[in-house]
């Protein structure tokens, strides 16, 4: 009977001892809420920075209507919501969104972990004295080294942002759900651009929802795999936007491109995206939209290879004469190659493309 119960005990100190560190492991979060006010005495903090960096995860940091002189924010704990709010706290006359100003030294915002919101702030970041220029948010960084891990789960919503010489939104080389949505973004050189120099880790954006206006060079830059581009307006950007290589397999589908003398810009190698239910509207008529290649390989054999054709699907455009198709223009560059070594003479050519089923009216586009 002893061997008996003495079996028993150390099944039971087994068990418990397996039990123990799932148990411990176990992540939570103490949710805070802490106050920022530009006027002394009304909140935790006048000052964004250093209510960020004093935070712990899961802590919300409200940060109320007001002028803040500061740029160089960083976010590096997980599960931090910086939230603007449009009126002010305690004393004082301020409404509308909290406003971060910065002074072109640094960019003003940047998010280096996962589970973040930013909502509601307005921002700029403008020329400095010594001509460098940042992004005003920045989400994880354009080169990946050794050792770094994926940010995911990132919302940038709801901010205004405007007189950046650079990027508006920036996306590094980060990993997946990351949302830019219903922003406004005015004079920047690129509203939002999703393009960087290291692909490491696997990526997927929804870029919807946004106002881009005046930016001198597009409005969304993005390169790599299917992402969601939709229901954005863009007006009076050199280019609406441009899907950069390797970018293929994206949808971009909804948007309202105004004013704009490319509309959609496919500048990749790759191809097979789609172009859908898009109005087109006051755009060049001599401006190519698209760049494919078609390579010669004389390695042994002679071989072939031209990259995929993008679909143009039922978009509208404001100059189509209403009979057959619209044609799109573009170019086609032959690239030679022997063996490894891409041969000097390389022949660009007219090329066209069609949307073989344009719509006779505009989309009504939120």
């Amino acid at each position: 009977m002893k061997r008996k119960w003495l079996a028993v005990g150390i099944i039971l100190l087994f068990v418990g001892t397996c039990t123990i560190p799932s148990i411990t492991s176990e992540q939570s979060y103490d949710k805070n809420i802490i106050t920022v006010d530009d006027e002394p005495g009304d909140a935790d903090f006048i000052s964004i920075k250093e209510a960020v960096n004093f935070s712990s995860p899961g802590d919300t940091i409200e940060v109320y209507s007001g002028t803040y002189p500061e740029d160089g924010i960083r976010i590096v704990k997980e599960n931090i919501t910086l939230l603007g709010i449009s009126h002010e706290l305690g004393e004082g006359d301020d409404s509308g969104q909290p406003f971060i100003k910065g002074i072109g030294k640094t960019l003003v915002l940047h998010v280096e972990a996962s589970h973040v919101i930013v909502s509601n702030f307005l921002i700029e970041n403008p020329w400095a004295h010594n001509l460098t220029i940042y992004p005003c948010i920045a989400v994880g960084n354009t080169t990946i080294g050794i050792g770094e891990i994926e940010r995911n789960n990132i919302t940038i919503s709801n901010c205004s942002i405007r007189n950046t010489p650079e990027v508006g939104i920036s996306v590094g080389d980060v990993g997946t759900n990351i949302r830019i949505i219903n922003n406004v973004i005015l004079n920047c050189t690129y509203g939002i651009s999703t393009v960087r120099v290291t692909h490491k880790f696997w990526m997927t954006v929804t870029i919807t929802g946004n106002v881009i206006t005046d930016c001198f060079i597009v409005g969304i830059l993005f390169d790599r795999n299917q992402h969601n581009i939709s229901g954005n307006k863009i007006r009076r950007c050199g280019r609406g936007i441009e899907i950069y290589p390797p970018g293929s397999r994206n949808i971009i589908y909804g948007n309202d491109i105004e004013n704009c003398p490319i509309g959609v810009m496919v500048s990749t190698e790759y191809g097979g995206n789609t172009i859908t239910k898009n109005n087109f509207k006051n755009y060049s008529l001599i401006r190519g939209w698209f760049h494919r290649n078609l390579y010669l390989s004389l390695a042994g054999l002679i071989t072939f290879y031209e990259t995929p054709k993008d679909r143009w699907i039922g978009n509208y455009w404001d100059n189509w004469k209403g009979i057959g198709s619209k044609k799109i223009l573009g170019k086609l560059t032959l690239e030679r190659y022997i063996y490894i070594f891409n041969f000097p003479l390389s022949i660009t050519i007219p090329l066209v493309n069609h949307d073989w089923q344009p719509s006779k009216e505009p989309y009504v586009i939120p």
